[in-house]
C-alpha cells in the first residue's frame, strides 16, 4: 500500500505538487461534497494520496508504522480487513455525520462538511486500535489510553475533517475488536485503587500537557470548541515542563507533588470561572471551550480530594501489609520449617530489609523499597511451588495497592517461569554456580589447579578449619576484621549490601566460617557459609558469601578454603554447594541482544570496581554447573526505577560523590 502511494505520488506530481490544487483533487477526494455529487469511488481513491507533499511523511510513513504494526500483531489477511473496514467507516461515517451537522447552525459544522480531504489516517488508526488489543496488560491499557486521548482531543479541540475521521475508525476499530482479536484479551491485570487513583490523576496533567503540545503546532483556527491554537510557545513550554513533572509526582504518590497540583488546578478553576463569565457577556463563541476546560479542571480537582489518601508516599514509605513484628527470628523459623525455594534464600533473613507476611498464604517475601519499586529479595518463602507462587502472586498486588512497582531480584528459574506465564519481563542478571558434592573427587587435569593448592598448602603449613564466628578466640576475630578492613579500603565505593553479607552476617550462628590459618595462627583468608534447609528443617547444602583474604596470604589461599569446605560438606553428607551469584555473568556463546546486550556492556564498565568477571571466572575451577538467576519485573515500562532502585539497595550508604569518584577510577 505505501509502494502504491508513492507510484502514484510521483504519476501525480503529488510528491513535491500540492495535490489539493491539481485538476484532480476533486474527483479523487472523498467528504460530503463528493458523495452529494456521487463521486461513490472516492473513498479508494482518496485513500492513495496526501494533500499536500509534506503531508506524506504522516500519511505514508504513519501507515507504514502503523499498519505495519497492526500486520506484525495480526497477520496481513486480518490486518488489511480491520485496515479497509475502519478507512471505510472513518470517510463515510464523518460525510454523513457532518452532512447532518452541517444543516444546524453550528459554524464549526457548516464550514468543515464542505471540505474535501485524502489520505488513509482513519484507516491506520484503525488498524492500531484493534492491533494493541493483542498486547498483555499493562501495555495494552497504556497505549490504547495514548491512542484514545490523541484521538479524543484532536477532535475536540482541534476538529479538522481528519479528526472526525479519526473519531469514526477509531469507533469502529473499537466494535471490531471483540470479533477480531477476541481470544487474545486474556484476562485484566488487576492494579489497585491506590495505583489507579494514582494514573488518573497523572494521566489528567499528562493530557493537559498534550493538548499544550497540539495547540503549539496548531494555527488559530475555528475548532468546535472555538478558537484553539497560536499558544505562545515559552508560555506553552513551561505548561508542558509542569504538567509533566506533576503528571510523574502523582504517579509516584508523591504528597508534595499532590498538594502543588491542588493548589494549581484550584487557581486554574478559579480563573476560568473568571473567563466562562467573560465569555458570557463579551465573547459567546468561545463559551464551549471555556465550559470544556472548566469541567476538566472541576473532574481533576474532585479526583484529587476524594482519592487524596493514595498520595501519602514520602521518600521511604513502605508496602502495605507489611508486619514489623514479622521479625528476623520470625523469618528464621518459616524458612527453616518450610524450606528454602533457592540456594540463596538465607539471606531473605538478614537484617536492612523489610519482611512482607501476609498469613495466608504461609510465607513471607523479604524486600526493600527505593525509588517507588518495591525489590523483593530471591523467591518467596513458602510452602512449595505453589505456595511461592501465591505469594508473588500477592506481593505484586499489594504493592500495587500501595502504588509501588513490584520486582524481584536474584530469583530462580521456577519464579521466572511463572512470570512468563504471566507476561511478566524476566532478565538474567547472574549467574549461580552450583558443585554437587555425592561422588566428588578432585582427580583428573580439569582439578589440577585445586590439587596443586592443596599441596602447596601442606608444604607451608596452611591449613583449614571449619568453624562458627563464636568458637573463635578474640585474637582469631580481630585478624578478620583486619583482613575485611583492608579489603574494603581497596574498593573506590562502601561496602555492597543486599545479596552480598559481611562479617555481621557471617557472625551469625546459623552460619559456618572457613578459614585458613597457618602454623603461627595467621589467618590467610576466610569464607562464610549460609545453610540451605529442605522442608522440616534439614541443613542439605550450603552457600559461599563471604569470600576474604589478607593482602599479603598465602597464593592460594581461596581455592584452600572452597576446596576444603566442598570436601568437608561431602563428608557431612550435604547435596549440594552454591559457589553464589556472579552479578552479571553469562555462559554461552550467542551474541546478546536488547536489555542483555545493556546489561553486557554494564558489566564490561564495572568489571574495575568489582571485578564480577573475574570472580565468575574464579569459580569454573570448581568445575560447577550454571544456574541462572533472574529479575522478574511485572511492569516492563519500571525498568528504569527498578534499576535506580537495585543501585540503592547495594549501595545504601553511596552519595553522589562516591559513584562520581568510581567512574572516574575505571578509566
Amino acid at each position: 500500500m505505501v509502494a502504491t502511494m508513492l507510484v502514484l505520488g510521483l504519476v501525480s506530481q503529488a510528491l513535491w505538487s500540492p495535490f489539493e490544487d491539481s485538476d484532480w483533487f476533486a474527483s479523487v477526494a472523498f467528504g460530503a461534497p463528493a458523495f452529494a455529487d456521487g463521486h461513490w469511488w472516492t473513498p479508494v481513491t482518496g485513500s492513495l494520496f496526501a494533500r499536500v507533499p509534506w503531508e506524506y511523511v504522516p500519511v505514508a510513513g504513519g501507515f507504514l508504522v502503523l499498519v505495519g504494526f497492526a500486520e506484525l500483531r495480526l497477520g496481513t489477511r486480518r490486518a488489511a480487513l480491520v485496515t479497509a473496514v475502519c478507512q471505510l467507516a472513518g470517510v463515510v461515517g464523518s460525510a454523513l455525520l457532518l452532512g447532518l451537522l452541517g444543516r444546524t447552525t453550528w459554524t464549526w459544522a457548516q464550514q468543515t462538511s464542505q471540505v474535501l480531504d485524502v489520505g488513509f489516517s482513519a484507516g491506520a488508526v484503525g488498524a492500531v486500535t484493534v492491533a494493541l488489543w493483542t498486547l498483555r496488560p499493562p501495555w495494552r491499557g497504556r497505549l490504547s489510553a495514548v491512542v484514545a486521548a490523541y484521538v479524543l482531543v484532536s477532535v475536540v479541540f482541534f476538529g479538522g475533517i481528519a479528526d472526525v475521521e479519526h473519531l469514526v475508525g477509531w469507533l469502529a476499530a473499537l466494535a471490531l475488536v471483540p470479533v477480531v482479536v477476541h481470544p487474545a484479551l486474556g484476562v485484566r491485570a488487576p492494579a489497585g485503587g491506590v495505583r489507579l487513583a494514582r494514573v488518573h490523576a497523572a494521566g489528567y496533567f499528562g493530557i493537559s500537557a498534550l493538548i499544550t503540545v497540539l495547540a503549539g503546532f496548531a494555527t488559530a483556527a475555528e475548532g468546535p470548541l472555538g478558537t484553539v491554537g497560536g499558544d505562545d510557545w515559552p508560555t506553552g513550554l513551561l505548561s508542558v515542563v509542569v504538567d509533566l513533572v506533576l503528571a510523574v509526582g502523582l504517579l509516584r504518590g508523591r504528597r508534595l507533588w499532590w498538594r502543588v497540583a491542588l493548589v494549581l488546578t484550584t487557581i486554574s478553576l478559579v480563573l476560568l470561572s473568571l473567563l466562562l463569565v467573560a465569555a458570557v457577556v463579551a465573547e459567546p463563541h468561545e463559551l464551549p471551550l471555556v465550559v470544556v476546560m472548566l469541567l476538566l479542571d472541576a473532574g481533576a480537582l474532585v479526583l484529587l480530594v476524594v482519592r487524596r489518601h493514595a498520595f501519602r508516599n514520602r521518600r521511604g514509605a513502605g508496602l502495605a501489609g507489611t508486619d514489623d513484628s514479622f521479625d528476623q527470628e520470625d523469618a528464621r523459623e518459616t524458612l527453616v520449617r518450610l524450606g528454602a525455594g533457592q540456594r540463596l534464600a538465607w539471606m531473605t533473613t538478614w537484617d536492612g530489609s523489610q519482611r512482607w507476611a501476609p498469613g495466608i498464604p504461609d510465607g513471607y517475601v523479604t524486600h526493600q523499597v527505593h525509588s517507588g519499586v518495591a525489590v523483593g529479595l530471591t523467591d518467596p518463602v513458602g510452602d512449595g511451588p505453589q505456595g511461592r507462587g501465591e505469594l508473588a502472586d500477592a506481593f505484586v498486588a499489594a504493592a500495587r495497592h500501595s502504588g509501588l512497582t513490584a520486582c524481584f531480584f536474584s530469583c530462580s528459574a521456577e519464579l521466572a517461569d511463572l512470570a512468563v506465564e504471566r507476561g511478566w519481563t524476566t532478565v538474567q542478571v547472574a549467574e549461580e554456580a552450583v558443585v554437587d558434592l555425592p561422588g566428588l573427587e578432585f582427580r583428573g587435569k580439569k582439578w589440577q589447579d585445586v590439587r596443586t593448592a592443596i599441596n602447596q598448602a601442606r608444604k607451608h603449613g596452611v591449613e583449614h578449619r571449619m568453624t562458627r564466628w563464636a568458637d573463635e578466640p578474640e585474637e582469631i576475630r580481630d585478624q578478620l576484621r583486619a583482613i575485611s578492613a583492608a579489603w574494603l579500603g581497596d574498593s573506590d565505593l562502601p561496602e555492597m549490601a543486599f545479596t552480598l553479607g559481611g562479617l555481621r552476617e557471617a557472625s551469625d550462628p546459623a552460619v559456618r566460617i572457613g578459614l585458613a590459618v597457618d602454623a603461627d595462627g595467621r589467618v590467610h583468608g576466610v569464607t562464610s557459609w549460609l545453610p540451605v534447609h529442605a522442608p522440616g528443617g534439614k541443613v542439605v547444602g550450603w552457600t559461599l558469601d563471604v569470600m576474604r583474604r589478607a593482602p599479603d596470604s598465602f597464593r592460594y589461599t581461596m581455592e584452600l578454603l572452597i576446596a576444603s569446605a566442598l570436601t568437608a560438606f561431602r563428608d557431612e553428607g550435604a547435596l549440594e554447594v552454591s559457589l553464589s551469584g556472579s552479578p552479571l555473568a553469562r555462559s554461552g556463546d550467542e551474541e546478546p541482544e536488547g536489555i542483555d546486550a545493556v546489561l553486557d556492556q554494564l558489566s564490561t564498565t564495572l568489571e574495575p570496581l568489582y571485578g564480577f568477571s573475574s570472580l565468575h571466572r574464579f569459580k569454573l575451577k570448581f568445575q560447577p554447573r550454571s544456574v541462572p538467576l533472574y529479575l522478574v519485573v511485572p511492569d516492563p515500562a519500571a525498568l528504569p526505577l527498578v534499576g535506580i532502585a537495585l543501585v540503592r539497595c547495594y549501595l545504601p550508604e553511596a552519595r553522589a560523590r562516591d559513584l562520581v569518584a568510581a567512574a572516574r577510577s575505571t578509566r
